[in-house]
């Protein structure tokens, strides 16, 4: 069991937007992005949840950090980082560009 505790971030998406069901989903998954859901859920209602299978995967992407046997989660979610843009399909790559005021689909900088 674990506890998360909620990460306050002021950037980002709240988990509920659909940037975050669309974008972060084909990204790492439903599975990884329900888990967040839930320790969201838990951290804002101070509940011990089971640590979840996708832990991993969530702190790889940088939604989640582990310290002294403490979960953290966001409290939003941010843009989807240049390492994971570049794995989604073109389609998505380009509505996520045009959700940036970029047309032209490029990814720009890599982070």
């Amino acid at each position: 069991m674990v506890r998360p505790r909620l990460w306050t971030s002021t950037s980002g998406y709240p988990a509920d937007h659909n940037y975050v069901r669309r974008y972060w989903t084909a990204a790492i998954g439903a599975g990884a992005v329900a888990d967040l859901l839930r320790l969201i859920q838990a951290a804002k209602r101070q509940f011990s949840i089971r640590r979840p299978v996708n832990t991993p995967a969530l702190a790889r992407s940088g939604l989640i950090i582990g310290r002294n046997d403490e979960l953290y989660v966001r409290s939003t979610v941010p843009p989807l980082p240049g390492e994971l843009l570049r794995r989604l399909p073109p389609a998505l790559r380009q509505e996520i560009a045009q959700l940036d005021g970029n047309p032209s689909g490029s990814l720009g900088a890599t982070s």
